[in-house]
């Protein structure tokens, strides 16, 4: 005779898809969020040496950061943008952020100030007050 199937012993079975799932959207997370981050600092600068200085916040979600090569190339993360590109770029960072909104600047020591006069013109006709420079310290 047959024993009822609410009377047999079951066997639980642990179900890791959704685990899996989780671990995955975390690995592709850091990936894309470290990428972002080394964006910044992709193009190498020899930035200029300065005795004070804030350190910079460690929120960077609303901090448009723009680095000036030493021939006077123009980045915005890796990618190489004219000055109406950037000015569209702040403007829309500005309606994005709002107040929040920051520019840094991360340039050679060797530019000269007139490659970096027209992006402060920019950044204040766009709205954006909060300006930073980039440097080392000594």
């Amino acid at each position: 005779m047959k024993s009822p199937e609410h009377l047999k012993p079951r066997v639980g079975r642990l179900n890791l898809t959704p685990m899996i799932d989780v671990v995955f959207l975390l690995i592709i997370f850091f990936i894309v969020s470290n990428n972002m981050i080394q964006q910044d600092q992709a193009i190498a600068v020899d930035l200029p040496e300065a005795e004070t200085g804030i350190l910079p916040e460690e929120q960077q979600a609303r901090r448009l950061t723009v680095t000036v090569s030493n021939e006077g190339t123009v980045y915005v993360g890796t990618e190489v943008v004219d000055l109406e590109r950037l000015r569209w770029i702040m403007s829309e960072a500005r309606k994005d952020w709002g107040e929040e909104a920051e520019f840094q600047i991360r340039t050679d020591r060797n530019v000269h100030w007139g490659v970096v006069k027209p992006m402060l013109r920019m950044a204040a006709e766009s709205g954006i007050s909060r300006v930073a420079f980039a440097v080392e310290r000594r």
